[in-house]
């Protein structure tokens, strides 16, 4: 509450010119990211035949060709074209494609096999609308996190303004307190829940006001989740010092300290297998009362600078129910489990992290959250628009 309407007055002033510095770009990220809460079904529906197989989930269930195989398939069709893979797909699905990323290549970024046969079937660069409206959604992705601006630049500058917005959540807060010269919690709460109605009648300029104020109130919560979240993915130098003050942080990835020949696919799946199994045995005797219980594999990716195997998983720690985010670091010389990181109940910096990747990126709660993230993201863009409104015509006003 202020004691005085010039108290007031500042925050306003402020609310107003970090919206005005912020409109343009929450505008676009915002109607970017209401279509981006269903980019996967998006992505699946524009490209059947890069996603869906030939065979169908009940013509072949899970009869797919070794991991390695099909490794090997998508490392020679991509060499042919200077590319390189790192990554070993592991995340098979009934009647669905394997997906590869590839680097070094100037043809396509992204190609992908059939797992039940390992014919190539179809590769692309990943949002380039030259190769196709199939990039559409991709297209949309880049566009919501980097403006399409080279070098990082465009990632940095929306990082910034993801700052912003989540410095302009308290202050818009603010905005809202009434002023009163003699307190008290019972005539603040009384004056305060003003802000938060609405009246659907009102037209006009009053109408834009009244909804930027109340809805902004209603949803507080996720929008400050939502911009906070931007930071973490598009500033990450202000994001992790932040977070791991506040809460314990995971140390780093592990390092073998040695250039020993790495062990083949087959090998390095089986260590990292018997090394998962391994790693829930740790938990389970460190923390007895919360067992962890594995699902589907994601990938096993080489990291050459650190000579070790990354191996991601599924497993009862994660957030949400389909997207793999554990993981285990074995030594790519001999299987030696290194390092297991969990996605929650381990180290609450990441779990913390965790779950705003997954509310940001509407992977948990299913299909009502998802509604509600791509509503969410049409608001943002309202918010902005309606706050350019209203200072346009509060700017007429003085004139």
């Amino acid at each position: 509450m202020f004691s005085h309407a010039r108290q007031k007055q500042r925050f306003v002033t402020l609310h107003r010119y970090l919206g005005l510095t912020a409109a343009l770009f929450l505008i676009i990220t915002g109607i970017t990211g209401a279509l981006l809460a269903y980019y996967h079904e998006l992505d699946e529906w524009l490209n059947p035949t890069l996603f869906f197989t030939p065979q169908t989930a009940s013509q072949q269930g899970d009869n797919y060709l070794p991991a390695s195989e099909l490794y090997h398939a998508a490392q020679q069709y991509s060499a042919r074209y200077g590319g390189n893979i790192s990554t070993v797909a592991l995340d098979f699905s009934p009647g669905k494609s394997l997906r590869y990323y590839v680097s070094g290549s100037e043809q396509f970024n992204r190609v992908f096999i059939n797992p039940y046969t390992a014919e190539v079937m179809g590769s692309r660069t990943w949002g380039d609308l030259s190769q196709g409206i199939g990039n559409l959604p991709g297209f949309i992705y880049k566009l919501h996190y980097t403006l399409w601006l080279p070098d990082r630049w465009g990632v940095l500058l929306l990082g910034i303004i993801a700052l912003l917005w989540t410095l302009d959540c308290f202050i818009a807060i603010a905005t809202t307190l009434p002023v009163s010269k003699q307190p008290s919690l019972r005539q603040f709460f009384s004056r305060w829940q003003q802000s938060f109605k609405m009246r659907w009648h009102s037209r006009g300029f009053s109408f834009h006001f009244l909804l930027h104020r109340a809805a902004g109130l209603w949803l507080w919560a996720l929008l400050f989740i939502f911009a906070w979240s931007s930071v973490a993915f598009n500033l990450r130098d202000v994001y992790k010092p932040v977070t791991n003050t506040l809460f314990s942080a995971a140390p780093a990835a592990p390092v073998t300290g040695h250039q020993l020949p790495p062990m083949n696919i087959d090998q390095a799946l089986n260590a990292a297998r018997q090394a998962r199994g391994a790693a829930i045995q740790q938990q389970a005797q460190q923390q007895p009362e919360q067992p962890i219980h594995s699902g589907r594999e994601r990938s096993l990716r080489y990291i050459a600078s650190a000579n070790t195997f990354q191996y991601r998983f599924h497993s009862s720690r994660d957030v949400d129910a389909d997207i793999a985010r554990s993981v285990v670091y074995i030594d790519a010389h001999n299987g030696e489990l290194l390092a297991s990181y969990w996605p929650s109940g381990q180290y609450s910096a990441t779990t913390v992290t965790q779950w705003l990747y997954a509310l940001h990126m509407a992977e948990v709660f299913g299909w009502p959250y998802q509604l509600l993230v791509c509503l969410l993201g049409l608001m943002v863009a309202y918010f902005s628009y309606s706050g350019v409104k209203i200072w346009w015509h509060k700017r007429r006003k003085r004139r």
